[in-house]
């Protein structure tokens, strides 16, 4: 599901681009015009947008988008192997800034991508002033019978790099979905697309738009999950709580968890281990049962609600969410090994039991608001926690 979540917008873009592309011409001039146009606003656009947060990878993904777009539009790949090593390094350089971590445009951690780009157009000029024999048969060679290629004007080296990338970035996107990721697969796509039309008009405005809205799109995306989502456990946070409340009415249940002694293990066992213990505690809410939807209220405090159910009937989930974290085993030294690549062995591994205790109320016989009917969960979280924890209260 996280996977069609995240390429379902490219797809519908990519779509959307090959249906533009094909009733372009059909346009009357004026929207031509405006599409010429709608480019060089949306490089400008995604170009400020990525600088103002910070996100290199849609940065450099604008600058390729933005240099491809040049280069085809004033014919600077005069020969073959000009337009070859353009074609083919372009997802050779695409891959590689995807794969660099995400730690600023004008940063000393953002040297490796700027020397990438420096050498690899400078390498470009001199073998196409040079033009030496190996990079000609390198380039431009033929592995295969040229009757199953006359489909394009690719080289058929610039084939294979293009097939090998594309299918690297898609299984990246199925294993780790994730805004960047997605929209570098769908910008590889649409520059493929691009270097295979050529320097055509309509090639150049619909698929570089189209590329830069996929980079719009993620700027969106990776906006969104920092204000809505848990840096930490993945959670929806507090502002996407409060949003869920403002929209719901009728019957539903409001769960509030704490871990238990949190203080208590942070101080003995370091920030590092409790952070673990909230990842381990977010994924085991991630899987509840009943419709209920996890939150990450504060601290080690957490949320769960149940809309449509009353208490009665979320109760059984809680119990098994709250039975499934209390048998869990958490091994100390396997998060220090980890966290501070210290050598353990197994007979050093520490395993200690983290519980939960959890308060519960639902709006069932009360005109109360979402708010009142989380303070009557917080209530009963308080009771549970006065009951020797690790259970749950109504």
């Amino acid at each position: 599901m996280r996977v069609l979540n995240s390429l379902a917008p490219i797809i519908i873009l990519l779509i959307g681009s090959f249906y533009g592309y094909q009733w372009y011409e059909r346009l009357p001039a004026s929207a031509t015009i405006g599409i010429a146009y709608l480019t060089h606003m949306l490089a400008l656009i995604v170009a400020g947008l990525s600088l103002r947060f910070n996100r290199s990878s849609i940065f450099f993904y604008v600058v390729l988008v933005v240099m491809v777009n040049l280069l085809l539009r004033f014919g600077w790949t005069t020969n073959d192997l000009g337009y070859a090593l353009l074609s083919g390094f372009i997802p050779i350089v695409l891959l590689v800034l995807t794969l660099l971590p995400d730690r600023g445009i004008f940063s000393i951690y953002s040297i490796p991508a700027y020397t990438l780009l420096a050498v690899v157009t400078l390498f470009s000029m001199l073998v196409v002033a040079t033009a030496p024999a190996w990079a000609m048969q390198f380039v431009l060679a033929d592995w295969l019978p040229a009757q199953y290629f006359d489909w394009t004007g690719q080289s058929q080296t610039v084939l294979i790099i293009s097939s090998l990338i594309f299918y690297s970035l898609l299984t990246l996107c199925i294993f780790n979905p994730s805004p960047h990721l997605c929209a570098g697969f769908g910008v590889l796509f649409m520059l493929i697309i691009q270097l295979h039309f050529g320097d055509h008009e309509r090639s150049l405005n619909v698929f570089s738009s189209t590329a830069l809205l996929m980079c719009l799109y993620a700027i969106i995306q990776e906006t969104w999950h920092m204000a809505y989502l848990d840096e930490l456990t993945g959670l929806p946070g507090r502002r996407a709580l409060r949003e869920k409340f403002q929209a719901i009415s009728g019957l539903y249940t409001v769960a509030m968890l704490d871990v238990d002694h949190f203080k208590k293990f942070n101080d003995n066992h370091g920030h590092d281990a409790g952070d673990a213990v909230l990842r381990m505690i977010a994924a085991k809410m991630t899987r509840v049962a009943g419709g209920g939807v996890s939150y990450r209220y504060g601290g080690e405090e957490f949320s769960i609600v149940f809309t449509g159910k009353p208490v009665k009937d979320s109760l059984r989930h809680l119990e098994t969410l709250r039975e499934s974290i209390a048998r869990t085993p958490f091994v100390i030294n396997r998060v220090s090994r980890r966290k501070n690549e210290l050598k353990t062995t197994p007979r050093n591994s520490k395993s200690i039991k983290v519980t939960v205790s959890i308060g519960v109320a639902d709006s069932s016989g009360s005109t109360a608001s979402a708010w009142e009917v989380l303070k009557l969960s917080d209530k009963a979280l308080y009771r549970a926690k006065g009951k020797g924890r690790n259970r749950v209260c109504k």
